[in-house]
């Protein structure tokens, strides 16, 4: 099931919802906290078990619910692809109000962690990598980006690495 569908059904949109509903963009991004794992939100968002399903259904495994909160404007779910057997690549889900809402990036990220949020920011921080690092050991430092809720879309604040294996600093 694409994952616009499964997102259109556990959001109470139901299979006329998911059948209409057009693929999510990979690149914009959505809402940030903690919540019970299995009730959904009083505002209507999708319960951590719920959200975990999305990322789930996009083919990555969750590793990291801290940063998701129904209730929050903006939060966050980070995943790895399920396939990997080295830890790489790696996305983070946004959600607005409990809803899947993007990816941080249309390409996914070597490495990728939740830093802070508050209730319509979330700050991401990328490992960055030199072109002669190996995958285990980044050496050209982190980068932190901030993305905000501007009313329509999960936005990045600050610029988001590139991914190019010969950009001298690279998120991949």
């Amino acid at each position: 099931m694409p994952l616009a569908a499964l997102a259109a059904l556990l959001t109470g949109g139901g299979p006329v919802a998911a059948a209409a509903s057009p693929a999510a963009s990979s690149t914009a991004p959505g809402p940030v906290a903690t919540a019970s794992p299995t009730t959904a939100s009083p505002t209507g968002g999708l319960s951590v078990a719920q959200a975990i399903a999305v990322v789930r259904a996009s083919g990555y495994t969750p590793t990291d619910t801290t940063g998701y909160d129904p209730d929050r404007t903006l939060s966050v779910i980070l995943g790895m692809l399920a396939t990997s057997v080295d830890g790489h690549p790696q996305r983070a889900f946004l959600f607005h109000d409990g809803r899947y809402v993007a990816t941080d990036a249309a390409v996914p990220s070597a490495t990728v962690s939740w830093i802070w949020s508050t209730d319509d920011t979330v700050a991401l921080q990328y490992q960055l990598y030199r072109p002669e690092d190996p995958m285990c050991c980044p050496t050209a430092g982190a980068a932190t980006v901030r993305f905000s809720w501007n009313g329509a879309a999960a936005a990045p604040r600050d610029t988001l690495p590139p991914t190019g294996w010969n950009a001298p600093a690279s998120r991949r």
